[in-house]
């Protein structure tokens, strides 16, 4: 018999065993590893030893357990309409996987599935890779990650799949280009002055490089590092069609962000970022002018106006 440990939210200051049950149905801890357990045997023909964490996210029930040849987690996601958008970012990592990446890629099921849909919840199930995570305040770590985001960026443009990635996210919530929270205008009325004259001023996007499957949520607690080099780039669910420097702005503003401490890096571990980057993926003119826009709307959003002042 399995030992359930008491479910954890990541982020989230709430009940995980109120939301266990409000979101995903499941009465109690063991129910919730009996599912994931039987799903492991009858789906992967994988026997669970033991299960570790089980944690709640948002949308998704991480679920980390002990198998004979490995550890895994499987992340069951509470929404079947996103099945279609998870299978193929799914496939986007196993791809590059095969490129040679530091990602987890997916288990194939017995059906030849990376993705599964059960009792209306998408499922995939991943190793878990070794590695803790990424320690922004570190020079080494934060100009490996730069490197890391570069090499992906040069891949990714070439995954011939990238079509996939052309679906509207099928739930609602996810950011659009240059808007801001509600009551940005009243709290910093000069910063988004100062932004809507950016943004005016910006060359034209049909000078920026074509869309690209980009990761959209390249973060601290997305990396891990271990030993000494980027063991991990996790979390491509929200993987989608950019430029590429719209992801390395993102990545400058949040890159120093865990799951309760949010933080930006330091203005010099921002050039580092930058820097590390460049060296291998160069900006061109017009991508230099729209990342510090980019950098500044990001920080703004963020509530960092000390950060925004200083790109915008």
């Amino acid at each position: 018999m399995l030992i359930a440990p008491p479910p954890e939210m990541l982020w989230e200051s709430v009940d995980p065993e109120n939301e266990l049950r409000r979101r995903f149905g499941f009465e109690d801890a063991a129910a919730a590893v009996d599912w994931a357990a039987d799903l492991l045997a009858g789906d992967y023909r994988i026997s669970v030893r033991s299960v570790d964490r089980l944690v709640i996210s948002a949308q998704n029930l991480m679920v980390w357990v002990t198998t004979p040849p490995s550890r895994l987690m499987i992340k069951i996601c509470r929404i079947a309409a996103v099945h279609g958008w998870l299978d193929a970012r799914a496939a986007m990592v196993d791809w590059l996987a095969d490129h040679d990446h530091p990602v987890a890629r997916p288990l194939t099921s017995l059906g030849g599935e990376r993705q599964l849909l059960r009792d209306d919840r998408s499922i995939g199930v991943q190793p878990v890779l070794d590695g803790s995570l990424l320690d922004a305040g570190d020079d080494v770590q934060v100009r490996a990650a730069g490197q890391t985001l570069a090499a992906l960026h040069d891949d990714l443009a070439c995954w011939p799949d990238a079509k996939r990635l052309t679906d509207a996210w099928p739930v609602a919530g996810r950011g659009e280009l240059w808007v801001l929270p509600e009551g940005r205008a009243e709290t910093a009325p000069e910063l988004v002055e100062r932004l809507r004259r950016r943004i005016d001023e910006l060359p034209d996007r049909s000078g920026l490089p074509a869309e690209q499957p980009v990761h959209t949520d390249f973060r601290g607690a997305n990396l891990l590092w271990h030993d000494t080099r980027i063991s991990g780039v996790l979390d491509f669910e929200e993987a989608r069609l950019d430029p590429a420097v719209v992801d390395l702005a993102h990545a400058v503003c949040l890159l120093g962000t865990w799951y309760h401490d949010w933080q930006p890096i330091t203005p010099q571990r921002q050039r580092l970022l930058i820097d590390s980057y460049t060296d291998r993926r160069p900006l061109s003119e017009t991508e230099d002018r729209w990342l510090q826009a980019l950098i500044g709307w990001g920080m703004l959003g963020l509530g960092w106006y000390a950060e925004a002042d200083r790109w915008l």
